[in-house]
């Protein structure tokens, strides 16, 4: 897949009665073995996305005309992703944050409403501080937490571990069990640009 600055990018979604996510091209980049593109979503959020499967391309005239070109239409469905693939080619994107200072009612909302196990906690928007997923809302108000005092930020799991695009589905595998963890974020350098859950890792290492 190929875009270009100015193009329209739509990732699908599996989740009945969610619309797709869209957005233009603002940047195309290039390394960890795929091109990849800075995306401003119609939300008005920024974010680095690497395509995958459910993701597509709209020219501009397109984007205007609603036609799709028969090229994108013929191209062949990719192959099922293996062990050995990068993780980049399952990871969940674009991610879904939260900012370190929203409530925990308010990140809980937040995972309802965009239907995931975790949240990346952001400082000033940008920053990623860690991940705070469903687990750790539950202990925060087991410890008679009050959902709307406790930041996001405070009820950051101890044991959040990072991935790379390139490293291997079974190197996340790996990871996972080591640490316990259910939920990697991806990131580049400084960005966060996805998420992998143990269920994306165990539909592709049980096909072995």
């Amino acid at each position: 897949m190929h875009a270009s600055i100015g193009d329209r990018i739509i990732v699908q979604t599996e989740t009945l009665g969610k619309t797709p996510r869209q957005g233009t091209v603002e940047e195309v980049l290039a390394g960890y073995d795929a091109e990849h593109y800075r995306v401003r979503w119609d939300d008005g959020h920024e974010s680095l996305l690497f395509p995958g499967p459910d993701t597509r391309v709209l020219k501009p005239a397109e984007s205007t005309s609603g036609t799709v070109i028969p090229e994108q239409r013929q191209a062949p469905r990719p192959s099922a992703p293996t062990p050995d693939d990068p993780v980049r080619r399952i990871m969940g994107a674009p991610l879904i944050t939260v900012d370190a200072h929203d409530s925990l009612r308010n990140a809980a909302r937040t995972m309802a409403y965009a239907d995931v196990g975790a949240l990346v906690v952001l400082s000033d928007e940008v920053t990623p501080l860690g991940i705070v997923c469903e687990r750790d809302i539950v202990r925060a108000l087991a410890s008679e937490g009050d959902p709307d005092e406790v930041w996001a930020a405070d009820a950051i799991g101890a044991d959040t571990v990072w991935a790379d695009p390139s490293d291997s589905i079974a190197d996340v595998a790996r990871l996972m069990r080591d640490s316990g963890a259910r939920h990697v974020p991806v990131h580049v350098q400084d960005a966060v640009v996805g998420m992998v859950s143990m269920r994306d890792v165990l539909d592709v290492m049980g096909r072995r």
